[in-house]
Order: structure tokens, then sequence, then C-alpha cells
């Protein structure tokens, strides 16, 4: 950000909203040291700064409500981390008392940064950039109800996978230090084992508008964005403002057929293979019948055997600065 567009910045910030929240994820380098300026830059023009980190989930939530109490109406909150420093801030965000006039400001400081580009940031500097115009999108959020042993809500910006997806990213978690490369070592490893023994499934039964599948899967993904893992192109025609869940099922294959899938996955061409099922919907229900891990934007999570859980689509459920999103393509339309 040049002189001129910082002065612009900070005069479009004062005008609209004298106050800010920072959220910090500690274990981000980038982001850390992002924050750090930023930090310097509002406080110096007298600019009412609170800030909080992604290491104590609580600490954010708690935060948020002081937030809202102290001050009410518009709350521009910054975020300076990856998916999951963004997906924690949703959630405590989303079940505050008080979100309606929340406004996300998601700097991509992590390792994939699915969100940030899925909105249209490709570098710090364009989301930086995109403050000075002050531009508001409204994007959709996919909603979790959860029963179990009890009931709980959780929302994901992203995506919500069970089977390999969850396990994958259970077992990188040792490694996640490595970013990328701890996750491809990982799933190296379990691809190595998979050869011997055979590509792991799980028991689900899964139904939503006009889909259902009961059975074993490998995985099952469901997305509000085109694009996960940095690389992976899991729905080409999604969108995170076009009302819809995107959902792709990969049924019981071979270790080989699973490596092709994934490398056609690379360029979103995975729905051509037999053992691949993808569809679209506005809600679905899923019965995990096997004990599982699952990937909540990058987030891992334990599901046992009987948990139900109820997804749905809260469209246009977040504000979030963002460069103008592409018109969506008519109906039909390639």
């Amino acid at each position: 950000m040049t002189n001129p567009e910082r002065l612009r910045f900070i005069d479009r910030m004062k005008t609209i909203e004298k106050r800010m929240l920072v959220v910090v994820n500690p274990m981000s380098r980038k982001g850390s040291e992002l924050a750090s300026r930023t930090r310097s830059l509002v406080r110096r023009e007298g600019m009412d700064l609170e800030e909080t980190s992604t290491d104590h989930p609580d600490d954010i939530g708690s935060t948020v409500q002081f937030w809202s109490k102290r001050f009410g109406g518009s709350r521009v909150i910054m975020v300076f981390g990856g998916d999951g420093a963004i997906n924690q801030v949703i959630n405590n965000v989303m079940l505050s008392r008080s979100n309606n006039n929340v406004v996300l400001v998601p700097i991509p400081a992590g390792t994939a940064n699915d969100f940030c580009r899925a909105v249209g940031f490709e570098s710090v500097e364009s989301a930086l950039n995109a403050m000075v115009d002050f531009n508001i999108q409204t994007v959709d959020l996919i909603k979790m109800e959860i029963e179990g042993t009890g009931r709980n809500v959780k929302y994901c910006s992203n995506v919500f996978a069970i089977g390999l997806d969850g396990e994958l990213a259970h077992r990188s978690q040792k490694y996640k230090r490595f970013g990328i490369p701890g996750y491809w070592y990982a799933s190296l490893k379990k691809a190595a084992v998979a050869m011997f023994k055979g590509v792991e499934t799980y028991r689900v039964h899964i139904k939503a508008n006009g889909f259902e599948y009961s059975g074993d899967l490998v995985d099952g993904i469901f997305s509000n964005i085109n694009r996960y893992g940095r690389d992976f192109l899991i729905a080409p025609d999604a969108r995170p403002d076009d009302g819809k869940m995107h959902i792709a099922i990969a049924k019981p294959m071979n270790a080989a057929r699973t490596f092709v899938t994934g490398l056609m996955l690379l360029k979103g061409k995975h729905g051509r293979m037999s053992a691949v099922e993808t569809s679209t919907c506005e809600s679905a229900d899923v019965y995990i019948l096997d004990d599982l891990y699952a990937q909540e934007d990058g987030e891992v999570c334990f599901y046992p055997r009987g948990t139900k859980i109820h997804l749905s689509v809260a469209p246009q459920a977040l504000n979030v600065i963002a460069p103008p999103l592409p018109s969506l393509p008519a109906p039909g339309a390639r």
C-alpha cells in the first residue's frame, strides 16, 4: 500500500468506522508482522483498537461480546491468519447476539488462504487495497447443526469434509508447522499404507434435495467455494454467494483409482470418474455410521458413530470486505 493509499485508507476508516477489532493467529509469522504494522498505523491515527488471538478461541468470543456491548453498531474485524483463524472468528461472530453489522476483513496470512482467494484476495496487498474502497460483499456460510450426545451449532465458510479428507487433516496436524508440504507428506504416508491394505472407507447415510447416498464412502465434501487446500478444484462452478452447497462423494475404489481421482481433482475433472458422484443442494442430513474425522475449513473434528449433522446454506450471512464478485452465470450457462 503506497502512502497516498494509506492516507485514503485511514480517512475512509475514520469516516465509516472509528473502531476496529484485530484478530491475529500467533502461529503465523507473516500475520503477526502485518498485524503489528497495521496496529501501529491505526493507533497512531487515534482510532479505537481492540486485539485478541486465535490461540485462545474462548478469548475471541469474549472479545467479540465485549466489543458488541461496549460499542454496538458496526464493527470492523480484521483477521490476520489463514482459514482456521477465519473459521474461529466467523463462528464466534455468528454465535454472538449481535452479528448483523459485523464487517470481516480477511487478510491472507495463512497456508492455503482458501476463503481469501474465493472472495478475490490473492495477496495481502489486494486485501489492504480493498479496504481503501471499503467495498462490502455478502457471502453464504454452511450452517452445521450437530446432534449426538448434545446439540451444537457451527459454521463453515469453505468446506465440510468427512472421510479421507478428515483423516488426512488429522494426520497432518503433527506436521502443521510445515504448511502445505506437511499435508502432502501425511498424504503420501497414507497412500503408501493404502497400496498394501486398501483404501479405508466409512459408512454414512446422506440425504439431500434430490440426492441420497447410503453405504461406504472414501470421501464426502460439502463445499461453499470452488477450491480448497489451495490446489483442489472441488466444485468448479461454486461461488461463495450462490446460495448452494456443492456435494462430491467418492465411493469405494482401489488405491490406484483413488490416486487418479486425486490428480483429476486438481483440474476439477474428478466428476468424470465413475466412482465420484456430484450434486448441489440447499440442505442435507448426514448420518455418521462409523467413527470418523471431519475437516471443517482446515480445522479437525472427531464425530463418533450415531452422530447426525444437518447442513444448510445460511444465505448472505456474512459481510466481508472484498472486490466485487463476478456476476452469476445464466442458468445452464457454462
